[in-house]
């Protein structure tokens, strides 16, 4: 393996454990690079790759490994800035390790994507997270309204959503509560749609039905019964 090679694969492992929440330890300075590095360094690897049969099987099993993960949108992006006055290993945050491996994995997704021909355009648009503070607000939601069944925690519904977990999901109430909640936390995430939610096929009613995109748009009620409940916790949240 090319030192290439490694290092698109430690970038990978680091990833997946930043998705899967994985305690990350200190790292070198010299791990987080630029956009510009990070070309340079692709540019290499696809050209020790010259057989084009190895290089379409070798990308094609790393584009799989990170096409279903995704990271929290963040404008600010330091990171890569070395700081030559502290020594070499550094800790982050995480959500400075969120925000550095959006750009990395949005990165990486387009070099590996053009050169397997994935088109932009047939890609489907899966929910992705905007903001982890969704994680919390369900949370609440969940302690004051119930409205999942003991089977199903918060996390696995968020999760589910953004296609995470393949938990199965029981509400504990009617699909009008449910859709108003589904019209309050789009905003914590990107691409989301009533459609998009029940394309997870994982999500059930309170009387066991697998929900489909046509019971929970028929669902839609400005005023459910839980809509003063609903809106309280996302007025105190806030």
């Amino acid at each position: 393996m090319t030192n290439k090679q490694d290092v698109i694969k430690n970038l990978i492992k680091y990833l997946s454990d930043v998705y899967n929440d994985e305690k990350i330890e200190s790292l070198s300075q010299s791990f987080f690079i630029s956009n510009k590095e990070l070309d340079k360094i692709l540019n290499e690897y696809f050209i020790f790759l010259k057989n084009e049969k190895e290089l379409l099987s070798d990308v094609r099993y790393n584009y799989n490994l990170i096409k279903d993960m995704s990271f929290p949108y963040e404008k600010e992006d330091v990171m890569y800035a070395r700081d030559l006055s502290i020594e070499n290993n550094v800790s982050h945050t995480q959500k400075e390790h969120n925000r550095y491996s959006h750009r990395i994995h949005s990165h990486l997704i387009k070099a590996f994507g053009e050169k397997l021909g994935v088109k932009k355009a047939k890609e489907k648009k899966r929910i992705t997270l905007k903001s982890k503070k969704v994680y919390g607000l369900v949370e609440i939601l969940n302690l004051k309204l119930d409205f999942l069944k003991n089977d199903s925690l918060p996390k696995h519904f968020i999760d589910v959503l953004i296609g995470k977990s393949e938990q199965e999901i029981h509400l504990n109430i009617d699909n009008r509560n449910f859709h108003y909640i589904l019209t309050k936390i789009k905003e914590y995430f990107f691409n989301f749609t009533i459609t998009a939610v029940a394309k997870t096929n994982k999500i059930h009613s309170k009387t066991g039905t697998l929900l489909k995109a046509n019971n929970l748009i028929n669902a839609k009620c400005d005023y459910p019964s839980l809509k003063d409940s609903i809106d309280g916790v996302f007025k105190n949240f806030k």
